[in-house]
């Protein structure tokens, strides 16, 4: 049987092809799209209808079966399916196949059978994958998926034509391609180099100012490096290489084409191609792993510092992945300067990395850790604990069902932990060592000098991180004798001084080539130190240096960085930035220097640290003006708000990793500046739902806003953290934080501040229910915002009465004061215009319009899917399930619902799962079906809990007692 999925979809028996139509072909597509591999049945039905009938996997079972009847031998595995590929051909599975023959090629230098191979694999490509079948739109992303990688694929293809001078043939193919895809720079430097060796420099040159053209029209970018390189030697007429056309040559396999595994998937750090030794540790690991107990397998690997213990850890880790299929966790139990971390704060990223809405994960450890026991209860994960400090920081990370496993790496045996196994790790024995040091710097280099080998292992004292020390130092001096480093570690005056692993400090190691780096370059890594941050863009260096050449400035120090082996550059972030990336041990050295300078170096490197910190405030005020303002008076010259840009969101996702610590970094040196960018990322930080990260930060600031007299900023800092309490719905915390602002403020006279916690106090009692109480501030924050000419104030008072009107039942007065709020400019698009709209459909659903409610929710949902809003996209998304059940339209109820319900429990929001089980009750109950009504009301008041609120609670009993009334034939169900 020959199967053809690379285009339109055949399947040929015998040279005769078998005939399939409509969702016999889907299903056929499906199964060949995951070659080889179990495809469940939600999945199949996922990919067949983007609204699927009930009777959908019904209808699946009999495609199959007359599939079979066809003669395709498709297999049934428990709930899935898979379509066995032995002795069938399939052209996806050949394409694969030849690729890798070609890489292979390549790399070995083959260059005219890497040519034959990647002819023979895009030979078989005869248009879009499946594009003849009736797929959903579930399936785009598997599609997508394999363009890209034929995109891949054939740029390595004209890499080859290039070293092979065939440069006539893949001009035309070129010219074609930076039409279609004009913002990637590689074909328009391959079409250039073609172009320049083909004898044809003027049109290579026309290219250059083509690709710039669309680059700068396009993005606003100026061309990468690479090609600014490329078109400086054409101008000069030199004759680039090939290889220059898309940089640096890497051979790459294609990856598997089985589905990746569920989150949260292998999260280990790499695995150590040099990993030697350690026999009995791995085995007592192995056997503790591999044992089938009543409680999950805790293993505690502990030893001194830098003997190995997160290698082993690791490589252990790897080796047991089979056995927990599911995924493998690492996090790291010290933060930054090796602080512990709290059992808060890990629990927290263990939640995210479980595929928790970071917006619902609790506040406290004790609801944290039942929430994270819960996620991991019954799955066969293994969960790394790195460089734990005692027994209390690990025990809240325990899962609780023996299908798990921990592995923990700690200084100590931490014997009070119930249940661990301890796991001494010691140090190598010599011949280990010797093993490891010649693995690092070759045999050879070793056995010609035995003696001074012994030496230096014997000077390492057999630390494993020294001895890695020492061989990156021969490696990167490969004229050292082992000798010399050997007559230096014995001539210090301690060793110390040459092998400084226990303070993360190895300044000796770093030193020579920190030395050898231009000004420049060694200012961007102090500045790489200061920041705190583990991996930084080209933009900040360039916001770092003054001039006109900044730009080309900080390349160059970057590049000198590279080259000196001080910082990574092998990745990219999700809006395309390269990432510089700094070890943190390197990180303390680049800090250690930034202390130590004097003069004018001390001076620069705070006037760079300033720069950065300005400019970063400016993109984040610039790329969050589509979000709220900050819950506080508003500032001078903030950016009109605008429709959301999701290249600005993605730029502040990306940027959290130096935004938070070069806040931090900065407020001792200009504390106003810290507090600016703090008070206008937060809004971004209770969008994506990092509560504890604004909490920490805004909490850090305001305590030093308080040390050094700075009252209006640290007033500004309590106003915006207690509003991110109140998102994430501590109301307890953010009451008593906002009663106690309004005293202090109306002490001093600042009214307008006062405002701002008259509505967030407003805003606790409308969502405690006090509607009373909440009313007389709500009517004094109004006018006293409209008093001062505060239209963000003011769409914030009217959002906490909206609130407080529908809860009072007064939606034709809700529905006026949303038409009002929507004509202010400040809530024409963003979070408001969101929010706004949203309430507007709430209101005239419950005054008996659901049909005029729905261009009203469809609206307010599309806006927080480009905002990136998950909580206001599941909360409208309810509520239009709701509204389509109203409407009779029962089946896309269900559906909308269904999605709704899966999509609050997978963000871990319990009480919006139990809102969800009502509505789904409501549709079910208008489909006249009562008994699976009364299933879902049961489940939301099992949900809500004994805390919930009294109105929902007394709704679904209410609810509950009409269904059993009407089952057993007292009353028929009515509302």
């Amino acid at each position: 049987m020959d199967f053809a999925v690379l285009g339109p979809v055949r399947v040929l028996r015998e040279g005769n092809p078998i005939r399939l139509q409509g969702k016999r072909s889907a299903v056929v597509s499906t199964l060949l799209l995951h070659p080889d591999v179990a495809v469940s049945r939600e999945r199949i039905v996922a990919w067949l209808w983007d609204e699927p009938p009930k009777s959908a996997v019904a209808n699946v079972q009999t495609y199959v079966s007359q599939l079979r009847r066809a003669d395709i031998g498709i297999e049934h595995e428990g709930p899935a399916y898979r379509l066995p590929l032995d002795g069938h051909r399939l052209d996806l599975a050949e394409f694969e196949d030849a690729v890798r023959s070609a890489r292979r090629a390549a790399s070995d230098g083959d260059l005219g059978a890497a040519h034959a191979e990647f002819g023979r694999a895009f030979a078989l490509w005869r248009g879009r994958p499946a594009e003849n079948v009736p797929l959903s739109d579930a399936a785009l992303p598997r599609i997508a998926e394999l363009e890209e990688r034929s995109r891949s694929a054939r740029a390595e293809w004209v890499d080859v034509r290039l070293r092979l001078h065939l440069y006539d043939d893949v001009i035309s193919e070129l010219t074609v391609l930076v039409e279609a895809e004009p913002l990637h720079e590689r074909p328009w430097r391959q079409l250039m180099t073609a172009l320049h060796h083909a004898g044809r420099r003027g049109e290579a040159l026309h290219v250059y100012a083509k690709a710039r053209a669309a680059l700068v029209d396009e993005l606003g970018v100026e061309p990468g490096p690479e090609l600014r390189d490329l078109h400086l030697s054409i101008l000069h007429d030199e004759q680039p290489s090939p290889e220059r056309a898309s940089g640096v040559v890497e051979v790459r396999s294609l990856p598997a084409t089985e589905p990746a595994l569920p989150a949260p998937g292998c999260q280990l750090p790499p695995d150590i191609a040099d990993f030697v030794g350690r026999e009995r540790e791995l085995a007592t690991v192995h056997t503790a792993l591999e044992s089938d107990g009543p409680a999950p397998s805790i293993v505690v690997l502990s030893g001194p510092p830098g003997v190995g213990k997160t290698t082993a850890a690791v490589h252990a880790a790897h080796l047991a992945r089979p056995r927990y299929p599911e995924g493998q966790l690492f996090v790291r139990l010290r933060g930054g300067e090796h602080n512990p971390r709290t059992p808060a704060d890990v629990l927290g990223e263990l939640l995210r990395l479980l595929g928790v809405d970071g917006a619902v994960i609790p506040a406290s450890v004790t609801e944290r850790t039942a929430m994270y026991r819960a996620r991991m209860a019954d799955r066969r994960i293994l969960v790394v604990l790195d460089d734990a400090a005692d027994e209390n920081q690990v025990e809240p990370l325990l899962p609780g069902t023996p299908s798990t496993a921990v592995l923990v790496t700690s200084r100590t045996p931490l014997a009070a932990l119930p249940g661990s196994i301890p796991v001494p790790v010691e140090l190598p024995d010599p011949d280990a060592a010797k093993n490891l040091l010649a693995r690092l710097v070759g045999r050879d280099r070793v056995d010609s000098d035995p003696r001074s080998a012994d030496d230096l292992l014997s000077s390492c004292g057999y630390l494993p991180l020294a001895i890695r020390v020492v061989a990156a130092r021969l490696a990167a001096r490969p004229a050292w004798p082992l000798s010399e480093l050997s007559r230096r570690l014995h001539g210090a005056r301690s060793r110390l001084d040459e092998l400084r692993v226990g303070s993360l400090d190895v300044r000796t190691t770093f030193s020579a080539g920190y030395s050898a780096l231009p000004e420049d370059a060694r200012r961007a890594f102090r500045l790489f130190g200061l920041t705190g941050a583990e991996s930084l863009a080209p933009w900040a260096f360039t916001a770092s240096l003054t001039g006109i050449e900044c730009g080309e400035r900080a390349d160059g120090a970057m590049e000198a960085l590279v080259d000196a082996g001080l910082v990574t550059a092998h990745e990219r972030d999700a809006v395309g930035q390269l990432r510089y990336r700094m070890h943190d041990l390197l990180r303390s050295y680049a800090q250690e220097r930034a202390g130590a300078a004097t003069g004018s170096d001390n001076s620069d490197d705070r006037a760079s640290l300033l720069r950065l910190a300005a400019r970063a405030h400016t993109r984040v005020a610039a790329a969050s003006s589509q979000l709220a303002l900050p819950f506080a008076p508003p500032r001078a010259h903030h950016p009109s708000r605008t429709e959301p840009n999701p290249e600005d969101l993605a730029w502040l996702r990306a940027e959290r990793a130096i935004l938070l610590p070069l806040t931090e970094a900065v407020a001792s040196h200009a504390l106003g500046t810290a507090v600016d960018l703090a008070c206008d990322y937060t809004p971004h930080l209770i969008n994506d739902g990092f509560h504890d990260d604004a909490v920490r930060v805004l909490t850090d600031l305001a305590g030093k806003a308080k040390n050094a007299g700075e009252i209006d900023a640290e007033t500004r800092l309590r106003l915006v953290r207690a509003d991110v309490e109140i998102d994430r719905g501590s109301v307890d915390v953010a009451e008593t934080e906002f009663r106690s602002l309004l005293g202090s403020l109306r002490r001093r006279g600042d009214e307008h501040a006062a405002t701002y916690a008259l509505t967030g106090l407003a805003a606790c009692r409308v969502m405690s229910g006090d509607l009373d109480g909440a009313d007389p501030l709500i009517g004094e924050a109004e006018a006293t915002f409209a008093a001062h000419g505060d239209r963000h104030g003011c769409l914030q008072a009217w959002l906490v009465r909206a609130g407080g009107l529908l809860l009072r039942g007064r939606h034709t007065t809700a529905v006026e004061l949303c038409n009002r709020a929507l004509a202010v400019p400040e809530a024409r698009c963003g979070i408001h215009k969101a929010a706004f709209l949203r309430v507007l459909g709430i209101a005239l659903f419950e005054s008996g319009s659901p049909e005029r409610s729905l261009p009203y929710y469809e609206e307010s949902m599309r806006l927080s899917r480009e905002l990136g809003w998950r909580k206001g996209e599941r909360i409208t998304l309810r509520r239009l399930g709701e509204a389509r059940a109203a409407l009779g339209e029962i089946d896309t109820a269900m559906a909308l619902l269904e999605q709704c319900r899966a999509m609050f429990g997978e963000a871990g929001d319990v009480r919006g799962e139990a809102l969800t089980a009502y509505s789904l009750g409501e549709a079910h109950r208008r489909r006249g079906d009562v008994k699976t009504a009364l299933g879902h009301y049961v489940a939301s008041v099992s949900l809500l809990g004994p805390d919930a609120d009294p109105s929902w609670r007394a709704r679904a009993a209410d609810a509950i007692s009409r269904c059993r009334a009407a089952l057993v034939g007292c009353a028929p169900y009515a509302p």
